[in-house]
């Protein structure tokens, strides 16, 4: 957003408009937002609470709530704030404009340290240990709140005035506060513009005029009153989704949850519940944690994107940007586990250079996710000769799974028990009873089984298309005699810089094999793979095998067809092919009956190579579900990822 400054606040040269009040904008908010939605005595009785917001502008609501937030509700309380921005400031003009609150600092601070690369989309911001959860969405405001799953308890509905941003008050978005508001949800906004009392009007609320700010005359807030009448059939499931992909009810039990497999995936789910109050017991068969796809030495944080956005890359986008600022903010001086030393995704030959210049002269990207450089500047970045330009990521790294995996469940709440191989799974009493080798039982009310391809094991989940995909990592001795890499580099392979003066390369990419034993032919695939991207390091690396010899690990990626993750709740088979049945005859027909789940029971699984960025994003996702929490990401892209959707592709091709 363009801005110009007017004795030291923000104006929009775009809709020549103020962000807030040239008299007091933080006394407008208080009066305005917070004492018109009568969030002082409403806060005191939080459990959880959400706001939602029309314009986040330079973030001053969100800070005033917060604080507020802080002074007055229960200590176990939390907060979820929801906001939308097309025009999002600068970094720089960001600080600028807090600046004027000096009162605000400590958590303009903390709100800075952690704001966003300015990509569209969803942007989940964990801030006070979770106390306080920011939801803030780039885009079109219609289109990113028709995209959200939330129960919002106020509204601060603060766009451009009416009369200069027409598109911020119009009855489709109307349409949308109603959708995700429920009976007593209230909303306050400085306008009486008449579009925006019959809008409001429209869609369900009891609206009132009340004494506006300084000299501003009247304002309106209002309560919402039609929660009981049916939702127009545009608007049903999100206006996004069909039936089959409906979402779980909040779960009303006891929060104890138990979670198989203690990979990535694993971990992070029992963290994200663990944050949230729930007794997590963390089951895996081998005698240590992270031991199979996630027990590499070093991994690579990045995500690889197409030159235009579709769904799967956005979902990895928007998993690499969480994992990043979850790293940076809990676990900032933790070099044991990560580095934020940037990665060089190298062009693999011509045809693969000419789509990285496209993508970063597309402006779908902003610089500081990804930007391309050539040769000589990627040389200079990598601190060694590279063969190839490339594009630069400079807040991805790498990471140690195991490590993180650790850090995960050192939670109080976290139970973690090895050596137990869970064999089967049963419902009795509203509680799952998971089932040993040697017949003992563990109980819990939720089951999330996250244990790659040997969840199809059970009878619940037999029915999921599960790939196992072989893959060998090299791995060098400590302090080898080798030219200093400083960030990753990635091709057709990668390479990590040295941790504790040794390296972890590969990987080799090995379909329908299920060996286990080190290959001599593999180790041979890793070094050349680095020899393409640097050949002095690949060189260096060479010698070294044939002077001392490569150690190795092999792994097993878990994979979907489509090469996403199956994250969410599990469907009963038998009843999605009864209940859909017809879309073998019309795939267009219209079926609304709602999707069975089995209670309590949730997937966590497939997600091959790039569980670090998508792993701890699947956690919150889960989390949300259960807490019926505004969820992490857009609908549309919750939906790509449910378990249920090869049920309804196979129905839809006749495969079953």
């Amino acid at each position: 957003m363009d801005i110009t400054w007017n004795n030291s606040s923000p104006m929009s040269k775009k809709f020549n408009d103020i962000y807030f009040s040239t008299e007091n904008g933080l006394a407008e908010t208080n009066h305005v937002f917070l004492g018109n939605n009568q969030l002082p005595e409403r806060f005191r009785e939080a459990d959880s609470f959400t706001i939602a917001e029309t314009g986040f502008g330079t973030g001053l609501n969100f800070l005033a709530a917060w604080r507020l937030f802080n002074e007055t509700a229960p200590a176990s309380a939390r907060l979820h704030f929801i906001t939308v921005e097309k025009y999002p400031l600068t970094l720089d003009d960001l600080i600028q404009a807090l600046a004027l609150w000096p009162e605000l600092n400590t958590l303009s601070d903390k709100l800075i340290a952690q704001y966003p690369p300015l990509a569209p989309g969803f942007h989940r911001l964990c801030l006070d240990n979770g106390r306080v959860t920011l939801t803030l969405m780039l885009g079109e405001a219609v289109e990113c709140y028709r995209q959200l799953e939330a129960k919002v308890d106020a509204w601060f509905l603060d766009g451009f005035a009416p009369a200069k941003n027409p598109d911020m008050w119009c009855p489709q978005l109307f349409q949308q506060v109603a959708r995700l508001s429920s009976a007593g949800s209230t909303f306050s906004t400085f306008t009486c513009a008449g579009i925006v009392k019959r809008g409001l009007r429209d869609a369900g609320f009891q609206i009132r005029k009340v004494p506006g700010f300084g000299r501003k005359r009247e304002m309106l807030t209002g309560t919402f009153t039609d929660a009981d009448q049916p939702t127009p059939p545009s608007l049903n499931h999100s206006g996004v989704s069909p039936a089959w992909f409906g979402l779980p009810d909040k779960h009303c039990g006891d929060k104890t949850a138990l979670i198989i497999g203690a990979g990535v995936a694993g971990c992070s789910t029992a963290w994200s519940l663990a944050q949230r109050g729930w007794k997590v017991t963390l089951v895996d068969k081998n005698s240590e944690i992270a031991t199979e796809g996630s027990g590499n030495r070093q991994g690579a944080l990045y995500a690889k994107l197409p030159v235009d956005p579709i769904p799967a890359s956005r979902f990895h986008l928007s998993g690499f940007l969480y994992s990043s600022h979850l790293l940076r903010q809990r676990l900032a001086d933790r070099t044991d586990i990560w580095s934020p030393c940037g990665l060089l995704q190298l062009a693999a030959n011509d045809k693969e250079l000419i789509k990285q210049r496209k993508l970063a002269e597309s402006g779908n990207y902003p610089d500081d996710v990804v930007r391309f450089v050539g040769q000589v500047e990627a040389s200079a970045i990598a601190g060694i000769t590279v063969n190839k330009s490339g594009l630069f990521f400079p807040a991805a790294g790498w990471v140690t799974p195991p490590r993180l995996c650790q850090w995960l469940t050192e939670h109080p709440s976290i139970t973690v028990i090895t050596d137990t191989r869970i064999t089967r799974l049963e419902r009795e009493a509203n509680l799952w009873h998971a089932y040993t080798d040697d017949d003992q039982a563990l109980t819990a009310d939720v089951v999330v089984v996250a244990s790659a391809a040997e969840s199809m094991q059970f009878e619940q989940l037999n029915h999921l298309p599960l790939q196992k995909i072989r893959g060998q990592v090299s791995l060098t001795d400590a302090n080898i005699n080798a030219p200093q890499l400083k960030t990753v580099l990635c091709s057709e392979g990668y390479i990590s810089p040295a941790k504790q003066g040794a390296f972890c390369f590969g990987a080799t990419f090995d379909l329908n094999d299920t060996a286990t034993e080190i290959r001599e032919s593999g180790h041979q695939h890793n070094l050349d793979k680095v020899y393409d991207m640097a050949p002095e390091l690949g060189k260096s690396l060479s010698q070294y095998h044939t002077e001392n010899g490569l150690q190795g690990r092999v792994g097993f990626r878990c994979a979907s067809p489509d090469k996403l993750p199956l994250i969410g709740p599990v469907a009963v088979y038998q009843s999605f092919l009864n209940d859909y049945g017809r879309l073998r005859h019309d795939a267009t027909t219209v079926i609304d009956t709602q999707p069975q789940h089995y209670p309590g029971l949730f997937a966590n699984l497939a997600h091959g190579s790039k569980g670090l960025i998508s792993g701890p994003i699947s956690g919150e996702i889960i989390a949300s579900m259960l807490e019926s929490e505004p969820l992490p990401l857009e609908k549309e892209l919750i939906d790509k990822l449910s378990p249920a959707r090869f049920i309804i592709k196979n129905l839809i091709r006749r495969a079953i």
